[in-house]
């Protein structure tokens, strides 16, 4: 017995641009109203999270593929003054990590396992996002074989 929680799999995407949008006002729906006019246009995301700041305003992060940005940008800047959003920022050259199994929402050391392994290889977390069977989370580009590299050495990988 290695000791090693055992896993399905990690999966890594490269060439991804962390979008966040800011401190929108809440009763303007940011979530739907700016996924479904990406999703219209037929941009794909990755790794959603959203969370009220403590002012009670809306934020929203998510990453696309480099080759969205120009578009997605032109949506987001459309809808920004009807959202009243304060500010859309972006950040080049992430990569998305996933690791993911069954039953891990019966597991709750899942979660932690992850982040001691990158935090003990100093990798910079940007973003985290998580569902029932997977652990999801934005890196820089540079840094996502280390990270992957060190959960490998944590979990038990087929």
């Amino acid at each position: 017995m290695t000791g090693k929680i055992a896993v399905g799999g990690i999966t890594k995407i490269d060439g991804l641009v962390l979008i966040r949008i800011l401190g929108a006002r809440v009763e303007h729906g940011l979530a739907g109203r700016a996924l479904s006019a990406l999703g219209h246009k037929g941009i794909n995301l990755t790794c959603v999270s959203s969370f009220l700041d403590r002012e009670g305003r809306n934020n929203l992060g998510f990453a696309i593929g480099a080759g969205d940005l120009d578009q997605t940008l032109g949506i987001l800047q459309s809808l920004q003054d009807e959202l009243q959003a304060r500010s859309i920022e972006y950040q080049r050259r992430c990569s998305a990590i996933s690791i993911y199994g069954p039953h891990f929402s019966e597991r709750p050391a899942i979660a932690g396992a992850v982040f001691q392994a990158t935090g003990e290889a100093g990798v910079e977390i940007h973003m985290i996002a998580t569902s029932f069977s997977t652990v999801s989370f934005l890196t820089n580009e540079e840094q996502a074989t280390l990270a992957v590299q060190k959960l490998q050495e944590r979990f038990l990988v087929p």
